[in-house]
């Protein structure tokens, strides 16, 4: 038998992923978990700059931690998990203290340029997406350690001291109140063939604080008004006017519900889905979200590499311009075989490589 430990992370959407598949594993008598408090803020990053490898003392938050523990030998292993958004950087404290880390925004041209000591430890995560079991134990210690450790790196005796704290508590009551809105898993794992030929593409803005932001932005826009263009009667989506919403897409609003339960069963009905590229070229949360509902997926190539790899017109169809971008969609509007079969393969990924109990189990046998 073996015990989980979890130690609280700085941060809760993505890691929500490993949680809920430790937790349903433990539903299933498989293993135990256990939950313990963590604070410690676990500074530092080795990262790729122009070829060479620096290290800094910059937080690296989308990190968490745990151990693997054979309650029959006592053997003890620890293990993270990076779901950071960059292949380039990564965890200085995993990478240095742990056993194993397996890296979401996993690309073998950055990971090979960690010393041979580092590269061994790292392992492909593939995708996640967040996500709540019903057999979590507890919220309490997790909102505890976030609070803990998010405030600890704000904690600075200086006079803006104070401002920190204010805006640290703010966003993570805003990170507590997202987490505990996250869907089921339930509502994942069922599954009703869509019956009718809409597609969807919905997206949402960000703070245009550098290039990537603005294009993936000028992308993202740039696609929406090709499908409204083409595709008027069939296509339900754009982008979600929030905080971030920028005027000059005014022309480009989406048409559809963002709020995460309304948002999942307009994806359900719908037939072809459009993924893009998330920031940094971290694989979105839509891919895995897409594939549970055995989507008709067009995509964008994935960068990132996956323990499986998502086969082109097996699992999805990618395209890489405008013009093979229409062709797609053009191809399962009329060939419903090749869509039923896209479908039934999407579908069978999720089941065996992206479920989160299926993808954490994989992890733990890996380390065994």
């Amino acid at each position: 038998m073996y015990k989980v430990i979890i130690y609280t992370p700085q941060e809760l959407n993505h890691s929500s992923y490993i949680q809920t598949g430790l937790f349903e594993l433990e539903a299933q008598g498989l293993i135990t978990v256990d939950i313990q408090l963590h604070f410690q803020s676990k500074l530092g990053r080795y990262a790729i700059e122009e070829e060479k490898l620096i290290d800094n003392m910059k937080p690296h938050p989308k990190t968490s931690f745990y151990e693997l523990i054979d309650t029959t030998t006592g053997k003890k292993i620890s293990f993270a998990t990076d779901l950071y958004d960059f292949a380039d950087q990564f965890s200085k404290v995993a990478l240095d203290h742990c056993d194993y880390v397996f890296k979401r925004s996993y690309e073998a041209r950055y990971v090979e340029k960690l010393p041979k000591i580092l590269q061994q430890k790292i392992y492909p995560l593939g995708l996640c997406f967040g996500v709540r079991s019903p057999h979590q134990k507890t919220w309490r210690l997790f909102l505890l350690g976030i609070l803990g450790s998010n405030f600890g790196i704000q904690t600075k005796l200086d006079r803006l001291l104070l401002r920190r704290w204010k805006t640290t508590w703010h966003q993570q009551w805003r990170h507590w109140k997202f987490i505990r809105g996250a869907r089921l898993l339930s509502r994942f794992q069922s599954f009703t063939k869509a019956q009718k030929d809409l597609i969807l593409f919905q997206t949402r803005c960000f703070e245009e604080k550098n290039q990537d932001i603005r294009e993936i932005h000028q992308q993202r826009y740039h696609l929406i008004k090709l499908l409204q263009q083409e595709f008027p009667n069939q296509f339900r989506g754009g982008f979600i006017p929030d905080h971030f919403f920028l005027e000059k897409f005014k022309d480009a609003v989406s048409n559809v519900p963002s709020a995460p339960e309304e948002y999942l069963d307009v994806l359900k009905s719908a037939k072809i889905v459009i993924y893009t590229r998330g920031l940094a070229n971290s694989p979105a949360w839509k891919m895995p979200e897409y594939l549970s509902q055995g989507k008709i997926i067009i995509a964008e190539p994935l960068t990132t590499e996956l323990p499986v790899a998502l086969e082109n017109e097996v699992h999805l169809l990618y395209f890489h311009n405008d013009a093979e971008f229409i062709t797609q969609i053009n191809r399962v509007l009329t060939d419903e075989a090749l869509g039923n079969r896209l479908s039934a393969n999407a579908r069978a990924y999720f089941e065996t490589h992206v479920s989160p109990e299926k993808n954490v189990n994989r992890i733990l046998q890996l380390m065994q």
